[in-house]
């Protein structure tokens, strides 16, 4: 299985693999089960998945743990101070 893993990793990273044909795939994957062989030149992703025994229906669901209830704090909030602003008079 991680011999075809590998080749699947080559076909994606390569642009000449990506697109190659029936006959450069069988010579790729020569050592590799012949119905493996035949649902990859097909590109037939289900029989790929039935063969490897793969899901392709994975979800990954993240849920925020729950916020602790914040207490009151010990110190009241101070008032932001004001600016002062001055004027000078010039005659």
């Amino acid at each position: 299985m991680s011999v075809i893993i590998q080749l699947l990793e080559k076909m994606g990273q390569s642009s000449e693999l990506r697109y190659a044909d029936a006959e450069q795939l069988a010579k790729l994957m020569a050592d590799t089960d012949p119905a493996l062989i035949a649902a990859v030149s097909a590109g037939d992703q289900h029989a790929i998945e039935t063969l490897l025994g793969a899901r392709t229906n994975v979800v990954c669901g993240i849920h925020p743990a729950d916020q602790p209830e914040q207490d009151e704090p010990a110190e009241p909030e101070q008032e932001p101070e004001q600016e002062k602003i001055s004027f000078l008079n010039v005659g």
